[in-house]
């Protein structure tokens, strides 16, 4: 399927969608709590591997 040239293309589309029962407009998950605590625990190893580095390197 090729992308809609004009507006009124990808109303067209978007019109056939609801009415076969698609919702083009989803509402976005929630992040979870899990994914929260390890991006949160990857940056805290991140900034203490970086200050390690620039401490090491600077004596």
């Amino acid at each position: 399927m090729r992308p809609p040239e004009t507006i009124e293309e990808e109303l067209a589309i978007m019109a056939e969608a609801l009415e076969a029962g698609i919702d083009p407009f989803k509402p976005l998950k929630e992040p979870s709590k899990l994914g929260k605590l390890a991006l949160g625990w990857f940056l805290i190893i991140l900034m203490v591997s970086w200050a390690s580095q620039l401490l090491y390197h600077s004596l």
